[in-house]
């Protein structure tokens, strides 16, 4: 397997230095301007400075925002193309929460989900995760039943602490995302703090430093190099229209076709198994090329693992095909199995057609290998 190469701001830019200082010099203006305005909040009348203040904020967003964009169209991962949506509306909470409270409180829920769908899509979501979220939805419930009298405010608060602790309860596992997360959470509930003492200097700047960090965190994630851990329907279902753009055959097996199979059709998984035509191994190639997978082990001819930022990790399975449509599959560990023409079938799966290996799947593989080895 190949080592994963340093993260380097240069390198990121492809050796455009030029680009690279643009950037470091976006980032670290942003942080110059925030600190000034912070700390100019001790000795100025915030009312009378309302406007200039606004505008050193908003200057310090368009800063990490501007570098976050610059660094996305060198690195447009799955995860970055939803963490630039993410940053503009949590750019735009910023601004109109300082005219209204609610307004604000909306485009920051929607930076929320967002935020929720680049972890939902590039993380594995474990069982303990889902716990911690069910646990967590208690915590706003119980509070907003506690200190509020209206309905609508209840389910409305609910709904936007639903999001919230599912922000920080998916984001656990993933080696970035996790600081970011917990960071929003705290600066979610320290918001409503910051909001009642907006005339408390010293709250009011602890609680503003809490978000902002989190909110440069998100910036700067759009360089980070942490691999895509899962593989999602979406995923597949973009690749197979690209596969039919280039006329490239495959059909998915492994854990996925027993998934479907079985009716248990889980929203991600570790990895996707395909089995494609070998006669058009040349075409396959060129297609996996195109969705920038790397080759990590295998060769030409036998059973391979890709990786591609835009999509995950890949095993592929060369089929030689024979004139009555059944097939020679090879494994991983070089066996050949036997699948007769009934084996490729075209399966529904949410509304789409997904090419398949029917039975598939680990178990039905080992069962098929075994009877040979009798």
């Amino acid at each position: 397997m190949k080592k994963r190469k340093k993260f380097s701001l240069t390198n990121h830019f492809e050796d455009n230095r030029t680009l690279a200082c643009i950037t470091a010099g976006l980032f670290a203006l942003g942080i110059l301007v925030f600190i000034i305005n912070n700390t100019v909040l001790f000795f100025v009348d915030e009312k009378a400075y309302f406007l200039p203040r606004l505008c050193m904020k908003g200057v310090t967003d368009i800063c990490w925002v501007a570098g976050s964009v610059m660094g996305t169209k060198y690195y447009p991962t799955k995860r970055n193309n939803l963490l630039m949506p993410t940053l503009i509306f949590y750019f735009l909470g910023d601004m109109a929460v300082l005219f209204s409270v609610p307004a604000g409180g909306v485009l920051y829920a929607f930076g929320h989900v967002f935020l929720l769908l680049a972890i939902v899509e590039t993380t594995y979501i474990r069982f303990w995760q889902r716990i911690i979220f069910i646990l967590s939805l208690f915590i706003p419930i119980f509070s907003l039943f506690k200190l509020v009298d209206r309905p609508m405010l209840i389910i409305v608060g609910t709904i936007y602490g639903a999001i919230i602790a599912a922000v920080m309860a998916f984001s656990l596992s993933n080696r970035y995302f996790w600081l970011a997360g917990l960071v929003f959470t705290i600066s979610d509930f320290t918001g409503l703090l910051r909001l009642q003492l907006m005339n408390n200097k010293y709250t009011y700047v602890v609680t503003t430093f809490i978000y902002f960090a989190a909110f440069f965190m998100l910036c700067i994630s759009v360089f980070s190099i942490q691999r895509k851990e899962v593989v999602t329907w979406n995923d597949l279902f973009r690749m197979l229209r690209t596969a039919n753009r280039s006329r490239v055959r495959f059909w998915v097996c492994g854990n996925w076709a027993l998934g479907i199979i079985k009716g248990n059709r889980k929203y991600s998984y570790e990895a996707i198994d395909v089995a494609y035509d070998a006669a058009q191994e040349d075409a396959f190639l060129m297609w996996l090329k195109r969705g920038r997978f790397e080759k990590e082990y295998g060769n030409k001819g036998q059973a391979s693992r890709y990786y591609s930022e835009k999509y995950g990790s890949l095993r592929a399975y060369p089929c030689t095909f024979n004139e009555d449509g059944s097939a020679i599959m090879v494994t991983e560990k070089g066996h050949q199995l036997e699948l007769d023409a009934g084996f490729f079938r075209m399966v529904r799966v949410y509304f789409r057609k997904v090419p398949c290996i029917v039975p598939g799947g680990i178990r039905q593989i080992k069962e098929l290998l075994n009877e040979q080895q009798a």
